[in-house]
């Protein structure tokens, strides 16, 4: 059905689509959000913009969907607290409270440190010198993940107060700093 359309390659952020009909899903940002685990390749990080759960740039220029039709399942709908939520806030998550405001959702299935990495990498991304602190904070979490994507945001935020890493022994953390402070 594609024909000539080349909309999703062009829409594409992070060209995860190398040519039609082939997807490099090592560079798709949905897969980087919600599948892959550890911290994303530092060339993809500035693409994911504000994007915290999953991309869908390609889906919505698709010529095709504008006659799909959405769910009119209630259960299917966004809440209202998750269709724009406030960075500051998700970054003061603990795992309780990940797990209580997203019970019944599929972004529940990551877990509180993989999405705290993504809402690291939007906060990195989003300019905001009112998430310095907040991220600031992140640098002293249990999860190795999590401090690796705090010293990489704050590194975009604020990289004159990065400053040394105190008694960091994690080498992908270490590995972290060294390409913020390079």
């Amino acid at each position: 059905h594609c024909g000539s359309c080349t909309a999703c390659l062009d829409a594409c952020p992070t060209g995860a689509f190398p040519a039609p009909y082939q997807l490099d899903a090592r560079r798709c940002l949905s897969y980087l959000t919600i599948e892959f685990a550890g911290p994303w390749p530092v060339e993809f990080r500035r693409a994911t913009g504000s994007r915290i759960y999953g991309c869908d740039d390609c889906l919505g220029v698709c010529p095709w969907n504008k006659f799909a039709q959405g769910s009119r399942e209630a259960r299917l709908q966004a809440r209202d607290a998750l269709v724009s939520p406030r960075l500051a806030d998700l970054l003061a998550l603990d795992d309780a409270a990940f797990r209580a405001l997203f019970s019944k959702s599929a972004v529940k299935r990551i877990g509180r440190d993989r999405f705290l990495r993504n809402v690291l990498y939007a906060a990195g991304n989003s300019g905001d010198a009112a998430l310095v602190e907040p991220v600031r904070r992140l640098l002293g979490d249990a999860s190795p993940l999590v401090r690796g994507a705090a010293v990489w945001a704050l590194a975009q935020l604020a990289p004159d107060t990065l400053g040394a890493p105190a008694a960091e022994t994690d080498a992908d953390v270490l590995a972290e700093w060294t390409l913020a402070t390079a």
